[in-house]
């Protein structure tokens, strides 16, 4: 079976202004860093075409009120924040950077490939309820995971956000969801927009427990992220036995990103992948999608992409060559030691 790449090229036109780091040459390195790899021909590899999402798969996550102000604030062309602009085709592109996700996660529990990177833009994980920001419309990884579960009857999914700024739209929407757990590791809070994220945030009602936010502190890199990885999620998706894995991928974690102060290799994005389609497989028969989000130095992105893809379709599994123990894993282990045994 193949890894599906979701990617249409209406993803370019999205364009948010002259010095805007959310900008179409990410994509397009993207899709260079693949061809230069040989990956985009691949035999183990298949380019899928997205259809937007409906309106109605947007409020399976989103107040509708919300909806309605993103479409309006696209036709008026004001912004939502002062990161995020909206431009006549924003509302467009941001129903079809949804539907991006959701094909990609069809295509996986449908069985028609192994797993999926949706190569989507604009990113998501930002996006809330009833808010938007930090470049992100609507939250894609969210609206797939809910047109999942009614269209697949998805019961579990373990959602891993290792974009360097803390996914605080995706955390909102399941805050109380026992059905989705969702495990963060970004760059501090304190330090770093959009200021959530720590570790006492465990989720609330029902979904106490489901929430695990790792805080890294800047400086830290692929040795303290592996130690997460093994001592963190390896345990966490075990005990929790999703039925699919969905990942939001940024890579404004890796050391040249000219945003946040983390100092992941390229390696690290195959490792970390790497990590992921082990556990699909001991667990999931394999189901994962990765969706993309953050990651601003181009080479770093493009590199970082094709070495997960590489991962994906088990071209090449990278190892971690150092791991370090930190103080935030014994702080995680304690948070959440009520639910898991960590």
């Amino acid at each position: 079976m193949v890894t599906a790449l979701v990617y249409s090229e209406k993803y370019l036109e999205h364009d948010l202004g002259l010095g805007h780091p959310e900008r179409p040459e990410r994509l397009k390195a993207i899709v260079d860093g693949f061809k230069q790899a040989k990956l985009w021909a691949s035999p183990n590899v298949r380019v899928v075409e997205p259809k937007p999402a409906r309106r109605e798969d947007i409020e399976l996550v989103h107040d509708a009120d919300y909806v309605s102000l993103v479409e309006k604030l696209s036709v008026a062309e004001k912004p939502i924040d002062e990161d995020t602009p909206a431009h006549k085709n924003t509302y467009e592109l941001a129903l079809l950077a949804a539907g991006g996700a959701i094909e990609a996660g069809r295509k996986v529990m449908s069985s028609e490939v192994k797993n999926a990177f949706a190569l989507v833009r604009p990113p998501g994980h930002h996006a809330s309820r009833a808010h938007g920001g930090g470049f992100c419309y609507f939250n894609n990884i969210a609206v797939m995971i809910e047109r999942l579960k009614r269209d697949f009857g998805l019961q579990r999914a373990f959602i891993l956000d290792f974009d360097a700024h803390c996914g605080n739209g995706t955390e909102d929407i399941f805050y109380s969801d026992p059905n989705v757990l969702y495990m963060s590791i970004h760059q501090h809070p304190l330090t770093l927009y959009p200021g959530t994220g720590f570790v006492h945030e465990i989720g609330s009602g029902e979904g106490e427990g489901y929430t695990a936010n790792v805080p890294m502190q800047p400086g830290s890199g692929d040795a303290e992220y592996a130690a997460v990885m093994q001592e963190i999620f390896v345990p966490l998706s075990e005990q929790f036995k999703p039925e699919l894995f969905a990942v939001s991928a940024g890579f404004d974690a890796h050391t040249d990103d000219p945003l946040t102060d983390l100092q992941l290799s390229t390696e690290a994005y195959g490792w970390l992948a790497g990590f992921v389609v082990e556990q699909a497989k001991r667990l999931c028969n394999g189901r994962t999608v990765f969706v993309l989000e953050g990651g601003y130095d181009l080479e770093a992105l493009s590199q970082g992409v094709a070495n997960i893809v590489k991962a994906l379709s088990e071209e090449k599994i990278y190892r971690p060559i150092e791991v370090k123990h930190s103080k935030v894993i014994d702080e995680i282990r304690q948070a959440l030691s009520k639910k898991w045994n960590l």
